[in-house]
């Protein structure tokens, strides 16, 4: 009878103390739950609230300890190793969270919630792992920029990062590695569709490889986003000469030169395509503003020549050419 009545106490009890602990009176449900297991030491649920009062607090290393000691008593509560699991997760201590998961599907098989959890813990740690690879490698990337390796390893992780795919190409142009250049910057444009420096950077490879109407092509995406960078329209201008489009070209250099009416070889390249379509007049003065800008040029005063031989103008075209042999 007496040990009847100790249980119903224990049970009055620690309804109490649930109900302090639901209040946030910690302090009163611990104290209640210390009496309990006094008077009762094998009373798990009286463990369970002190654990469940000290980690609501934000005390998990003395919520484990209490949940522990539950343990100790009986070993065999599924429940008790999933709270501890999720105790462990908390705290981001993988290993130990997936050890108590573990044991309590053992015990209990059908806690399907464990089974996501322990999903959700491989998921996390693949993350971080993952994280501090890429991390690595960007390090890797800032202290060896042209060690190719450092972002080939990157991309193996996120194959089209766009950020690395352009530094990888703009290191593969320095290196005159045009083919491999114009893969990772078609990668880069795969999620950066409307970048006009990729489209830019491409285009000069094209160009150079003999890719004219993909160059041009490149060149006008880029325009599209920056419709006043004067350099492209200077190197569209000069595709499109290679193509003897000479009126597309000279509209091309007139464009730069009136964004940047400093642009030397913008002169120069309308001189040569005015001198190709016959307008040696205009192409002789639009020389005269090249060497204007700039004196020292060989290569100017050569085409200045040129246009004036083709004039008929002997003796001024023999200057020019002595001006350039001096220069030269």
């Amino acid at each position: 009878m007496k040990n009847q009545y100790l249980i119903l106490n224990v049970i009055e009890k620690h309804q109490k103390a649930t109900e302090y602990l639901v209040l946030g009176k910690f302090d009163v449900a611990i104290a209640l739950c210390h009496q309990i297991i006094e008077a009762k030491p094998d009373f798990i649920p009286a463990y369970q609230t002190i654990g469940n009062a000290w980690e609501t607090q934000g005390n998990l290393e003395a919520a484990l300890s209490w949940y522990t000691q539950a343990l100790k008593i009986q070993p065999n509560l599924a429940e008790l190793y999933k709270i501890i699991g999720n105790l462990y997760s908390r705290k981001k201590q993988w290993d130990e969270a997936i050890a108590s998961y573990k044991k309590a599907i053992k015990l209990e098989p059908t806690l399907t919630e464990v089974y996501e959890k322990l999903g959700d813990i491989f998921q996390q740690r693949y993350l971080e792992n993952l994280q501090a690879a890429l991390s690595n490698y960007r390090l890797g990337i800032k202290y060896s920029p042209w060690d190719e390796s450092h972002y080939h390893k990157f991309l193996e992780v996120q194959p089209y990062n766009p950020e690395i795919s352009q530094q990888l190409a703009n290191i593969l142009l320095s290196k005159n590695k045009l083919e491999s250049a114009i893969i990772f910057y078609q990668i880069a444009l795969i999620t950066e569709p409307e970048n006009p420096e990729i489209h830019f950077n491409l285009a000069k490879i094209l160009a150079k490889k003999g890719y004219l109407e993909q160059a041009i092509s490149e060149y006008q995406l880029a325009l599209e986003v920056e419709k006043n960078n004067p350099d492209i329209y200077l190197q569209l201008g000069i595709v499109l000469a290679k193509q003897k489009r000479f009126s597309e070209a000279i509209a091309c250099y007139r464009r730069t030169i009136e964004i940047n009416p400093k642009s030397d070889f913008a002169y120069n390249y309308l001189g040569e395509a005015l001198t190709k379509m016959g307008e040696l007049e205009e192409g002789i003065y639009i020389f005269q503003q090249a060497i204007n800008l700039n004196p020292t040029s060989p290569l100017f005063h050569k085409n200045l020549g040129d246009a004036l031989a083709k004039q008929g103008k002997i003796d001024e075209a023999s200057t020019a050419y002595s001006r350039a042999i001096e220069l030269g």
